[in-house]
């Protein structure tokens, strides 16, 4: 009688296990779709930058076991220099191993680990987050928000942005402006359907060419270009400072007679942005506030 008890008690607990467990599943939804995570979960590696942001703005970085730590920006310096903080490699190059010694319960990973989403999966489930138009930011942080249980921390936070960007509108407007990132020698242009998209349909800049293709990594241009489309304000991502050692890089490349003679430089609106929260870390809480202060201080 003993064992049947026994038996049945165990039964009765592996059903409860079976229950808890689906119950603590949610379903969370932003540019990449509908995913299935767990909620609130204890243990968390986190392999983007922005990701890092977010999870700490809402106040649940305790929850962070592990995150990645190679060129991780200033303002985020804490995840790079705190051991309790397991490193497992870089964006683009995790560390599979290490990120399984941390035993996660959630992976968060981003377009730079998109090409190894299968093997992450193999270790635990992963939120996967993909930042581009302002809209999809706010789905992650949303999303974030529900995975912590945080959803009114995240709306909060999400409208003490759109108030700022609404103060920001107002000091760009008829302000044309063209958004360039510089690597190495090459130059690429964004435009209002690209990545930097913010700039002209949110922070109300006006495009200086609206025939620029969506590609994720922008149009390749030259001096000549930036010359023939004259913006009042040059925005300059410098990602070779973002992701090398080397500093001041972009401004090297741009001064010349050609881009020197543009209304930008010549009113010193040639503006050399962040490209830690505008490379690195884009799409988190802070870097977002960050870009904005920028923005500001360009126009005022």
């Amino acid at each position: 009688m003993k064992k049947t008890l026994s038996t049945l008690a165990m039964g009765i607990f592996a059903a409860l296990a079976v229950s808890n467990a689906s119950a603590a599943d949610i379903t969370v939804e932003n540019l990449a779709e509908k995913q299935v995570v767990p909620q609130n979960p204890q243990r968390v590696v986190v392999l983007d930058f922005a990701a890092l942001d977010i999870v700490r703005e809402l106040g649940e970085k305790d929850r962070i076991v592990a995150s990645s730590k190679g060129n991780v920006p200033a303002y985020l310096a804490e995840f790079k220099d705190d051991k309790r903080y397991l490193n497992v490699g870089t964006m683009p190059e995790p560390a599979f191993e290490k990120i399984n010694e941390a035993n996660p319960d959630l992976i968060i990973a981003s377009t730079r680990q998109k090409k190894v989403l299968d093997r992450l999966k193999e270790i635990a489930p992963v939120f996967y987050m993909e930042s581009d138009y302002y809209d999809s930011i706010k789905a992650n942080v949303l999303a974030i928000g529900k995975i912590f249980d945080k959803e009114a921390v995240a709306q909060q936070k999400l409208a003490d942005l759109d108030k700022r960007i609404s103060a920001l509108t107002s000091l760009t407007k008829d302000k044309t402006a063209l958004v360039t990132l510089v690597n190495e020698s090459k130059i690429s242009a964004f435009g209002d359907q690209s990545r930097y998209a913010m700039v002209y349909q949110n922070f109300g800049f006006t495009p200086v060419d609206r025939q620029l293709s969506s590609a994720r990594h922008g149009n390749s241009v030259g001096f000549e270009y930036i010359a023939e489309k004259n913006p009042q304000y040059l925005f300059v991502v410098d990602r070779t400072a973002a992701v090398t050692d080397k500093v001041g890089n972009a401004q090297k490349v741009l001064d010349n007679a050609i881009v020197n003679k543009t209304q930008a430089a010549q009113n010193k609106h040639i503006v050399y942005l962040n490209s830690q929260d505008w490379y690195l870390a884009f799409g988190g809480l802070q870097s977002l506030n960050n870009m904005i202060t920028e923005l500001e201080n360009a126009v005022k």
